[in-house]
C-alpha cells in the first residue's frame, strides 16, 4: 500500500521520486544562502585532513546538482582524486545500468548508469573496469579487476562476491559528497546479503528471482540470475532510520562528517560498516522501519 501512494504521488506530480523534489526545492533555498565558491585546492585540502592518502582505495556516492559552487568539471574532480591516490590506490564508483526498456539488455560498454553525472563520466574514463550486475559498480587503479571481477557470481547483488563486500576486504573509504550529512552508502546492504541465510528476517528482502541480460566486454552476451529486495522494502528505510542506528551504536573514530560550502561530505570506514552492520544486525537491531524485526529470531 505505500508503494503504491508513493507511486500515485509520483505520478502525478511529474517527478522521478520525492526525494528528488524536495532536494530540488531545498536546493533552490540552499543556493540563497550558499555562495561560497570553492575549488580543486579545497577539495585536496578536504580530503587530507580526512585522511586520504596514497594507494587508498576510494568508494564515491555522489549528487552532482550539490556541486553547484564548484569551480571545476566532472573531470577535474576525477583526476584531482586519482591523482592524490596514485597508482597504488583505486577509485571506484556505482554503475548500476539505466535499462529503458523491460528485458533490454545492459552493455557494459555503451549503458548509461543510473546512479549519476559523475559516475556517468567515470565510467567512461579508459581502462575502467566495470562488475557484472545489476547493482554494477565501476573501479579503476590497481585493484579495480579483484574488486569488480568476482561479482558475476553473486547470488545478491551485496553478498561476499561484490565489489561492496569486498570494499571491507581492501580497507575502503566509503565517501558521500552532496548526498546530505546522514547518508552512509550501499555497504550498509552488505549485512542484508550476509545474514540471509541464517536469518528469517533478512531472508525476506531477497524473495525475488530476477534475471539480466548482459553484453560483455568482449561482446559475449550472458543471463545472470540473482535474488533481489521486494519491491515495498524500497520504502522501508530512510535516512533518519539508517541515522538512528549509526549515531547511537557506531563508533564515532570510524566515521567523519564535513563540508564545503553547501556540499555536505561523510566518510566512513568500509570494514567497519560492514562487520558492525553484520554485527547489529544478529542481535536484531536493523535499520529498516518495516518489517518489524521484533517479531523475528536473532542471536542474543
Amino acid at each position: 500500500m505505500k508503494k503504491k501512494i508513493y507511486d500515485l504521488l509520483r505520478t502525478k506530480l511529474k517527478v522521478r521520486s520525492l526525494t528528488h523534489l524536495r532536494n530540488k526545492y531545498k536546493r533552490k533555498s540552499d543556493r540563497m544562502f550558499y555562495r561560497k565558491k570553492f575549488t580543486s585546492r579545497d577539495f585536496i585540502e578536504k580530503f587530507t585532513s580526512m585522511g586520504v592518502k596514497k594507494g587508498d582505495v576510494i568508494f564515491i556516492h555522489s549528487s552532482w546538482d550539490e556541486f553547484y559552487n564548484y569551480d571545476g568539471t566532472p573531470e577535474s574532480f576525477i583526476d584531482l582524486i586519482l591523482n592524490m591516490i596514485g597508482e597504488e590506490g583505486t577509485l571506484l564508483m556505482p554503475s548500476y545500468p539505466l535499462i529503458r526498456k523491460k528485458g533490454g539488455t545492459f552493455s557494459i560498454k555503451t549503458t548509461p548508469t543510473l546512479a549519476g553525472l559523475l559516475p556517468e563520466v567515470f565510467r567512461n574514463y579508459k581502462k575502467v573496469e566495470r562488475s557484472l550486475d545489476y547493482h554494477s559498480v565501476a573501479a579503476y587503479g590497481k585493484l579495480a579487476k579483484y574488486i569488480t571481477e568476482s561479482h558475476i557470481y553473486s547470488e545478491s547483488s551485496w553478498d561476499e562476491n561484490s565489489p561492496y563486500y569486498k570494499l571491507a576486504e581492501v580497507k575502503a573509504k566509503v565517501f558521500s559528497l552532496g548526498l546530505g550529512k546522514h547518508h552512509v552508502g550501499t555497504v550498509m546492504h552488505c549485512a542484508d546479503s550476509i545474514l540471509r541465510r541464517d536469518y528469517e528476517y533478512f531472508d525476506l528482502f531477497f524473495k525475488k528471482h530476477e534475471q539480466i541480460t548482459i553484453k560483455k566486454q568482449n561482446g559475449e552476451i550472458i543471463v545472470k540470475d540473482y535474488l533481489t529486495k521486494e519491491d515495498d522494502f524500497y520504502y522501508a528505510f530512510t535516512e533518519s532510520s539508517h541515522w538512528s542506528v549509526v549515531k547511537k551504536y557506531f563508533d564515532k573514530n570510524k566515521y567523519k562528517i564535513d563540508k564545503l560550502s553547501n556540499l555536505h561530505i561523510t566518510m566512513f570506514d568500509a570494514d567497519y560498516v560492514v562487520h558492525k552492520a553484520i554485527e547489529l544486525g544478529k542481535k536484531g537491531i536493523v535499520v529498516y522501519t518495516q518489517p518489524d524485526a521484533k517479531k523475528y529470531t536473532f542471536s542474543k
